[in-house]
């Protein structure tokens, strides 16, 4: 059990805040990360570990069907491999409220890489979405989690 901690405490990364200013959102990634892109069209940031885009998109409007229709397709064009997850809920998995944000998720593997695509709107603003991708390598599933739990809007 001791070594069972101590390896997940090894592979644990320092998550820090990072606001994307443009869109009035913040979360938290590996304070390691290289930001290779931010601009009005896609934020994108990577370590040796973990690679992370988000993408905007304005004016759809949708609704959670449309939301679960748009994401499965997307994760489709990507080639991101999915089933059931592991507590046997289909996927897309609806959240209905992430800190102000809601939306739906799809955990799967993409190239021998754990991946994770999540489609969020704010209420509040629901003209636009965002598409977020997340890659891993699969020792590192718990910080992913707590950056896919991160996404706070900003208003």
């Amino acid at each position: 059990m001791l070594l069972c901690i101590m390896s997940l405490a090894a592979n644990a990364q320092s998550l820090q805040t990072w606001n994307w200013d443009s869109y009035k959102m913040k979360f938290k990634a590996p304070d390691n990360m290289v930001i290779i892109k931010s601009d009005g069209t896609v934020y994108e940031a990577s370590n040796n570990k973990i690679t992370m885009d988000i993408y905007p998109r304005k004016n759809e409007n949708l609704t959670y069907d449309g939301m679960r229709t748009a994401l499965i397709n997307w994760a489709d064009r990507l080639s991101l491999y999915y089933t059931a997850n592991s507590s046997g809920e289909c996927q897309p998995i609806y959240l209905k409220s992430l800190n102000g944000y809601w939306g739906c998720a799809i955990d799967g593997s993409k190239d021998g890489f754990s991946a994770s695509a999540l489609l969020l709107e704010d209420p509040d603003h629901p003209d636009i979405s965002f598409y977020i991708w997340i890659s891993y390598a699969k020792e590192y599933y718990h910080d992913v989690v707590n950056i896919l739990k991160s996404f706070t809007p900003t208003n």
